[in-house]
């Protein structure tokens, strides 16, 4: 492997690193977790010489940090159902569908013939 596509490896494994331990600060369990599985898929791949697949590897790095960083949140419990959600800058927050007055209106829930029962419905 050559000096540059190597310190391209080494400065993926580093961004990876601080991905994780920026988006998993204060939770030990799922930093040791993501630290052993980070470092297991780089050891995995140490031997690994073909340029193409280092480079693709080296993007597919880029993707995981992308994907932890926009979708990864932390929850805790504040009290017995009650949660704090940790969102970064970076969380990818999807769009509400905006409640619109000319909108059609929502369907009735007992349909248009009004309530049913089953109890007394003729089954012939």
């Amino acid at each position: 492997m050559n000096h540059a596509l190597r310190t391209q490896v080494i400065s993926a494994f580093k961004r990876i690193h601080r991905v994780k331990a920026t988006v998993f600060a204060g939770d030990e369990a799922a930093l040791n977790a993501a630290r052993s599985k980070i470092n297991g898929e780089y050891k995995k791949n140490k031997s690994l010489t073909n340029e193409t697949a280092i480079k693709e590897l080296i993007q597919f790095s880029k993707e995981c940090e992308d994907v932890l960083k926009k979708t990864v949140m932390q929850a805790t419990e504040t009290e017995p159902g009650r949660y704090t959600l940790r969102i970064s800058k970076d969380t990818y927050m999807w769009d509400n569908a905006p409640y619109r007055e000319d909108g059609p209106p929502a369907p009735d829930p007992a349909g248009p013939a009004g309530p049913r029962s089953c109890a007394g419905a003729d089954r012939s």
